[in-house]
């Protein structure tokens, strides 16, 4: 349903980069996208939660080195004989017709032995013709290095980078198919995408909320 990160994720890389790399005032340093998260809504906890299974695919990659670096997570191999996991959950309040939002969102991406992205984050969600776009803006996120390797790697072999030990902040956006809205109830098993960029920030950076309407263009035209 949904088309692989890579293959999308560097028209928004690129449009951001142009845009704000320019003002001087934030500093790419790592992207994420997933596939096929298997995605769940409580009306009653308002809890939403959007996981990995054996289905999902994507990456995580620092772009803080010379030549980015990627950490794959190949479809089939997540959490099959090692620690790899990936998580996104958020409260869906103020429910409206057409929109809502996410408050206490959180990111766990988390690699084959146990190391860790992990950061907090709120937004908006929209209904338009019948898929839910979220966009938010992510704070105090990190790398952890819980292995002690200092290492982010790749459920496949080779694909691995030395984790950045700053505290990042940057958006996130996440799109899934809906037939009903938020306000008909709760549901399970839908299939949903996830992505997000993250940056160094520095004294005067620019509202992160720009960065989110680009993250919501691009996925729009995708």
């Amino acid at each position: 349903m949904l088309s692989k990160r890579k293959s999308t994720c560097i028209f928004g890389i690129v449009a951001a980069t142009s845009t704000f790399a320019g003002a001087g005032v934030l500093t790419l340093n790592t992207t994420f996208g997933f596939t096929d998260l298997d995605t769940s809504y409580d009306a009653g906890s308002g809890l939403y939660i959007a996981q990995s299974t054996l289905s999902t695919s994507g990456d995580v990659t620092n772009w803080g080195t010379a030549l980015p670096l990627s950490a794959d997570f190949l479809a089939g191999q997540i959490g099959v004989g090692n620690n790899a996991f990936v998580e996104f959950r958020m409260d869906i309040n103020n429910i409206t017709g057409t929109s809502a939002d996410g408050i206490n969102g959180r990111i766990l991406i988390r690699d084959i032995d146990g190391d860790n992205l992990s950061g907090s984050f709120i937004g908006t969600w929209d209904f338009v013709g019948g898929f839910g776009f979220f966009d938010g803006i992510v704070s105090l996120a990190q790398f952890n290095d819980n292995a002690g390797d200092g290492i982010f790697e790749s459920t496949s072999v080779g694909d691995q980078f030395a984790m950045p030990d700053q505290e990042l902040t940057g958006a996130i956006s996440f799109l899934i198919q809906m037939p009903d809205w938020f306000d008909a109830g709760g549901f399970d098993e839908r299939s949903s995408q996830g992505d997000g960029m993250l940056f160094v920030p520095t004294p005067g950076s620019i509202s992160l909320l720009a960065i989110g309407g680009v993250l919501a263009s691009r996925r729009r035209r995708g």
